[in-house]
């Protein structure tokens, strides 16, 4: 079988500061790296202890968070920027898709890192009138070619967040926000420990989840932070400029949305 893996680093155990572990230059940007490496390979470990499969993983954070030196020796790394807007699940077919490390969106109470693809940027963004992060966005990537979303881990808050779209999903928490910069963590290794575990469960017992798909059309509403952020949205056809930092952006099909508008293609 060929799987997927799509990686974060905020919703790693251990990360817990913007600047300080998740920026290039942050006092303890290499052990976050690394930390967020070793979680994605018990992911794969936990695969692999299934049987002989393909895995493909994908660096998801966007300065980098995979050392590729420390990664899996089996599996494939899609690293660097930019990447296209599919991020290389296109590039199938694949079986199943997994997300480690992941983190909660804009605004979620009771979550570590919260934020909805730029913490500094974006404040929100619906999809049909439903507030939706990073890691349903992801899904909705995957369920444009029929690859189920079977297993997430990363903080309670953003495990939460998944099983409320995905029935059957599973998931491991790996740390508790206690405010936005601080978490109850497990430590590493034994973090490590229940995600290779449930990353095996998740593949061995993945009948039955179907991959995220909502019905068309589509209207996708952001909110960003400040009102020159909007500007390469306007004057496009498919766009309604609601008001200085809000925009609306439409489309008929999930793959348009998601690769060529969402971004201001």
């Amino acid at each position: 079988m060929r799987f997927y893996i799509m990686t974060d680093m905020e919703g790693v155990s251990g990360v817990v500061d913007y600047e300080k572990d998740c920026s290039p230059g942050g006092v303890h940007y290499e052990k976050a790296m690394r930390l967020t490496t070793l979680e994605v390979n018990a992911a794969i470990e936990g695969i692999l202890s299934t049987g002989n499969h393909e895995i493909i993983v994908c660096d998801g954070h966007g300065p980098g968070g995979i050392d590729i030196e420390l990664l899996h020796r089996e599996a494939q790394l899609i690293m660097g920027r930019p990447l296209d807007p599919m991020f290389g699940i296109d590039d199938g077919p694949f079986d199943a898709f997994l997300m480690i490390g992941q983190h909660a969106m804009k605004g979620t109470p009771g979550a570590a890192l919260a934020h909805t693809f730029s913490s500094k940027n974006i404040l929100s963004l619906t999809l049909n009138g439903t507030p939706i992060g990073e890691a349903g966005i992801n899904a909705l990537r995957a369920g444009i070619y029929d690859i189920p979303t079977i297993f997430l881990s990363g903080d309670r808050a953003a495990c939460e967040e998944i099983r409320r779209i995905i029935p059957g999903i599973h998931t491991c928490a790996v740390k508790k926000a206690i405010k936005e910069t601080s978490a109850l963590c497990l430590q590493p290794e034994k973090a490590r420990e229940k995600i290779k575990e449930a990353a095996a469960y998740a593949v061995t017992h993945m009948e039955g989840i179907r991959p995220f798909k909502l019905d068309p059309p589509y209207e996708a509403i952001f909110e960003f932070v400040r009102p020159n952020q909007i500007e390469p949205y306007r004057n496009k056809k498919y766009c309604h400029i609601l008001s200085e930092t809000k925009v609306a952006i439409y489309a008929d099909d999930m793959e348009t949305l998601l690769k060529e508008r969402l971004w201001a293609g």
